[in-house]
């Protein structure tokens, strides 16, 4: 080996551990979170670098000759890609050790996948390059023939003509005389400002917020502080402000949302107020376009970054400032996999980068809410809404007290049909929500009462009309309406002779958004329905398109799922309608009852966002329950005091902090056993780690996607010991052939 070579630390995703290799001494040096090409095997692969000729190499060098193992040199031609910047790499090895991870998985995790299109690369001459710098010979060729081609070209083309390209543009940049950048073509993501900050006119209670946030900011500091405003009081505006005031100050910002159909409406206000280029992050963009704002993010080319969850790990530069909008939806836990809460992470990478952390929301998650009050995080309030002082009015309609034949159809009582009449003789629109989707929940046998079951999950087929078939909304299995009944074998006799007397076999049990959307349009022919749920919105641009014909007045009626509950600000919305509010509430998770509650306050919000008086109608079948009346008297503050203090004598959070852990397999009895065997070792490290195991038990929902799932709820007073529990438990625990063990740390469900 070279004595004078560089060595480098890298991790080969996902595999565990750091490499030791040996680059090229006549090429620059790489950089912390440069991607590059490594031997590996047999192969060539990917790799990420972690540290260059630091202590950590030399140690691992003298252990390797100690050995007498050869150390891997890295080829000539190699070509480093900037992937992430270095000072994101102690928020990555925090999350690593947090989850319990390898740090090869959460590099894979965090850095999109276009990083793999290296050949996409393009080689430019500066805007002020210095041509006339003394360049040898092979680089004089090079920019020669960049000038002849127009200043650029693909650096999978220079390759061909050109040795060691690699090393020869990695010079050049760093005597700025090229630049170089991922491919990109024009998109919709590709968004600019064309007008300046405009003067806004604040409300005190919003001037006060702004003042606060932007002192931390102007100070250089991480403080965290909770923006709590009821719907409609101008939190966007605060986060405008703010950001304004990042940017005077040289410093970048972080924006994430809980829905990338958010990341529309939000930019156009930006683009409306500020004068600077946004980078937009979210899975729906192609891989190309995400990659492209990726690097320009990497280069400093944009100082606001926006997107959904995945957002958190966007390269910003000077980090000044991070906002989550909508901190308390579920949408910003990652369902599978590394089980990462963005939010958290959020304030974790504030705090490591010494900037403020603004979380935003109507209705605070109860963690978030207690830390305030706790002074945690600093409270400020936004208490009245921007646009009018006019309350809402709500009206709760029992359904225990109406009979059903009374009801013009099986979801619509006749007091809710007549509410929506005189909205739409004022002229106004409605959204009208029910948290399912589909024409029934379930279908049974008329004969036997056997309920139609999904084969890989223990969930209930929902029938959609459109199309007519039978799906299951967790692992998306569908068929084709049954004619024969699995259980009694009966057969579907419709068509015969005398139909009008002969009972279907399947009896649709249960409703959805699409069964409330056909009894509206026979209810009021004349209103033109629009439906928005994940059936009928595949794409962004669908979410767009339908949520833009309300804004256009082409719909008068907008039926949906919490879709629709998601901060839309359309001025003439002045009815929302909840069909079935008990939807959630007996669900088997302790956080039940507070994810009711937001979801029917955020739906709330929807009307009356301007001069007009809103309304709330809400039909339940229990009107007595703290979500539904907290919510019609508009009383956050009581409902998390009561929640709080239940949580408190359960040993929920925030009082305690939980871990769950998931064992499954395809065969019932090995999830079972397994589950059992890795109990024993859970409860037999439980004492040393001042940790209370509970279970296993089945899972509620015991079967997803073919796998059988039992669990087991770990109960810990802070993260760190349940930290070492989970290492413990990991390292002493081997699980059988083809059983899968989830470790989730602050789960958001129990299902």
């Amino acid at each position: 080996m070279n004595t004078t070579a560089i060595l480098i630390s890298v991790v080969i995703p996902p595999i565990d551990g750091e490499y030791l290799y040996s680059y090229p001494s006549q090429l620059p040096p790489p950089r912390i979170g440069d991607r590059l090409e490594v031997p590996f095997g047999r192969r060539s692969t990917a790799a990420y670098v972690l540290s260059v000729n630091s202590s950590r190499e030399e140690a691992a060098q003298s252990a390797m000759i100690a050995k007498k193992v050869v150390l891997k040199e890295i080829p000539s031609d190699a070509d480093p890609i900037a992937a992430f910047l270095p000072e994101q790499l102690e928020f990555f090895e925090w999350m690593a050790r947090y989850h319990a991870e390898p740090l090869s998985k959460i590099l894979d995790l965090a850095i999109p996948s276009f990083a793999e299109g290296r050949a996409e690369s393009i080689v430019e001459l500066a805007d002020s390059a210095n041509i006339g710098a003394k360049l040898g010979p092979s680089q004089a060729r090079l920019v020669a023939h960049l000038q002849s081609v127009g200043g650029a070209a693909l650096l999978s083309e220079l390759r061909h003509d050109f040795k060691n390209v690699g090393g020869m543009v990695k010079s050049l940049e760093e005597r700025g005389v090229l630049r170089r950048f991922a491919y990109r073509t024009p998109s919709n993501s590709d968004l600019q400002a064309s007008n300046t900050l405009r003067d806004a006119k604040l409300t005190e209670a919003q001037l006060g917020a702004t003042k606060a946030i932007v002192h931390s900011i102007q100070a250089g500091e991480f403080h965290s502080f909770l923006l709590y405003g009821v719907t409609g009081s101008g939190k966007t505006e605060v986060y405008i402000e703010a950001i304004h005031a990042a940017l005077q100050c040289g410093k970048s910002s972080l924006l994430i949302v809980p829905e990338i159909a958010l990341t529309p409406q939000l930019i156009q206000r930006f683009e409306a107020r500020l004068d600077t280029p946004i980078a937009v992050l979210h899975s729906s963009l192609k891989a190309k376009d995400r990659w492209a704002n990726w690097t320009r993010l990497l280069r400093g080319e944009c100082k606001i970054a926006i997107g959904a969850r995945s957002a958190i790990f966007a390269p910003v530069m000077n980090l000044g400032l991070v906002v989550v909008d909508e901190e308390h939806d579920s949408s910003f836990k990652q369902g599978e996999g590394i089980r990462y809460h963005g939010r958290d992470l959020a304030i974790v990478r504030a705090k490591l980068s010494r900037c403020p952390i603004v979380l935003g929301s109507a209705t605070p998650s109860l963690e978030t809410y207690h830390h305030a009050i706790n002074k945690k995080h600093t409270l400020l309030e936004l208490p009245a809404r921007f646009f009018t002082s006019k309350r809402l009015t709500y009206k709760i309609i029992d359904l225990n007290k109406i009979k059903p034949w009374t009801m013009p159809s099986k979801g619509i009582t006749r007091e809710f049909l007549q509410v929506l009449e005189q909205t739409l003789d004022r002229g106004d629109q409605a959204f009208v929500l029910y948290n399912r989707r589909g024409f029934a929940t379930y279908l049974q046998c008329s004969h036997c009462e056997y309920v139609l079951e999904c084969p890989h999950c223990s969930v209930t087929l929902t029938y959609h009309q459109r199309p007519n078939s039978l799906l299951c909304h967790f692992c998306g299995y569908s068929s084709a309406p049954l004619l024969v009944c699995p259980s009694c074998k009966k057969t579907d006799q419709l068509g015969a002779v005398d139909p009008g007397k002969l009972e279907p076999l399947f009896i649709n049990r249960g409703a959805g958004t699409e069964r409330v959307f056909e009894e509206l349009q026979t209810l009021l022919p004349k209103a033109r329905l629009g439906k928005l749920d994940r059936d009928a919105v595949q794409s962004l641009q669908d979410y767009t398109t339908i949520l833009g014909k309300v804004r256009s007045r082409e719909i008068d009626i907008l039926v949906g799922t919490q879709m629709i509950a998601k901060g839309h600000d359309l001025p003439d919305v002045t009815l929302v309608g909840i069909v079935d509010c008990d939807i959630g509430l007996h669900v088997p998770d302790f956080r039940a009852s507070e994810r009711v509650f937001q979801l029917l306050t955020q739906a709330s919000g929807r009307a009356g966002r301007r001069d007009k008086q809103g309304q709330v109608v809400l039909q339940t079948r229990l009107p007595d329950h703290p979500s539904l009346q907290m919510t019609a008297k508009e009383d956050f503050l009581q409902f998390a005091n009561v929640e709080l203090i239940a949580r408190r004598d359960m040993g929920y959070p925030p009082f305690k902090r939980l871990l769950r852990i998931i064992v499954s397999a395809e065969e019932k009895a090995d999830a079972r056993n397994n589950a059992a065997l890795l109990a024993q070792v859970a409860h037999g490290l439980a004492g040393r780690h001042s940790v209370t195991v509970l279970g296993p038990a089945p899972a509620p929902i015991e079967k997803v996607r073919r796998h059988w799932r039992y669990h087991l709820l770990c109960k810990g007073d802070s993260a760190p010991h349940l930290q070492a529990f989970m290492h413990s438990v990991r390292s002493s625990f081997s699980a059988g052939r083809n059983i899968r063990i989830t470790f989730d740390m602050d789960p958001q469900d129990m299902l």
